[in-house]
């Protein structure tokens, strides 16, 4: 596990010399660079949490599974990552409970390769049962267990489809280029990610948008529930202090993502500090499309986690989530 500070007095947005409430040492956890973690980024990148009085280590694991284990460890206080992946360590008897909404769309679309497209006579036109339809036999490939892999069985399972037998799913990891080689090479029909992987291919290959859920194009998902923040139970006991500050922080990132001013000041800085190597152009297409998925605000709802519970249940028929799991899950 790669555990680094972040410099986040290079980032502020203004100077904090003179701040005169105690700073709460507080370590968070995520996976990747994904876009699926924006508001995280720009509340770094802002300097929100130094604001809000928070002394800010970044942990980062590589994966969604590491992150939990991270926070259930103690490694890190507190962990972002899919809802899905907090109720799932509660369902194994951890008390990971959800401390606040960070990203309320599911950010992992799919992309067909344009020759997959073309064999099915599709376009970036064509109907959510024409694209449906073509999940039968593919080669996709995600990055492994986690949001990309549950979309894909989401979509399997409203196609009639079994995703274990009608179609193959290939755990690529993370790197960005492997995708777009096994894309060029033929090695998958298809990629299952949150931006940038599959705008890049749809940009440099010719893929098109199967199910663009990062954008709310798919009724069923829009407004769910994906990303949030989560803390053991004692440790939000006993932190409750420190728990508000890193709430607050967040909110901050909201407020400033919901206003144009801000938000453009933000988005070149994250560009910067996380995305260097994504062009411009790219990147603001994508930071465009994904500010109108953030959250108006941190709290969660029984609502939110209800689709959460309903979604998941619809492909984990074998284990789903349970109403003892739901209970308790998150702060109101």
């Amino acid at each position: 596990m790669h555990i680094f500070k972040k410099a986040i007095a290079v980032l502020a947005l203004t100077a904090t010399a003179g701040i005169a409430q105690a700073q709460e040492k507080v370590s968070i956890a995520h996976s990747t660079e994904s876009f699926a973690f924006l508001p995280f980024f720009t509340a770094v990148a802002m300097g929100t949490f130094e604001e809000a009085g928070v002394d800010l280590e970044v942990i980062r694991t590589g994966s969604g599974s590491k992150t939990v284990a991270a926070v259930i460890g103690g490694s890190a206080d507190i962990g972002i990552g899919s809802a899905t992946g907090v109720l799932y360590s509660r369902k194994q008897g951890l008390d990971n409970v959800m401390i606040g909404a960070v990203l309320t769309q599911y950010s992992s679309s799919i992309v067909y390769s344009k020759d997959w497209a073309e064999e099915h006579n599709l376009t970036a036109d064509s109907s959510h049962e024409e694209m449906l339809a073509a999940l039968k036999g593919i080669k996709i490939g995600t990055s492994g267990p986690g949001g990309g892999d549950h979309i894909i069985r989401y979509f399997a399972e409203e196609a009639g489809l079994d995703p274990d037998r009608d179609m193959t799913i290939v755990y690529l990891g993370s790197d960005i280029g492997v995708y777009q080689a096994s894309l060029q090479q033929g090695q998958i029909d298809g990629i299952a990610l949150s931006a940038p992987t599959p705008q890049i291919a749809i940009r440099d290959q010719g893929a098109i948008f199967a199910f663009n859920t990062g954008a709310g194009e798919v009724e069923s998902l829009d407004g769910y529930l994906y990303i949030v923040a989560s803390a053991k139970r004692d440790w939000i006991e006993d932190h409750p202090e420190a728990l508000a500050k890193v709430q607050d922080a967040m909110q901050m990132a909201l407020d400033i993502l919901h206003d144009p001013e801000q938000s453009d000041i933000a988005r070149q800085r994250v560009h910067d500090a996380y995305y260097a190597q994504t062009e411009q152009s790219l990147f603001d297409s994508i930071w465009a499309e994904a500010v109108a998925g953030m959250p108006e605000s941190t709290q969660i709802t029984q609502d939110q986690v209800d689709r959460v519970v309903e979604f998941t249940n619809t492909f984990e028929k074998e284990n789903p989530i349970d109403d003892a799991t739901v209970e308790g899950s998150f702060l109101q």
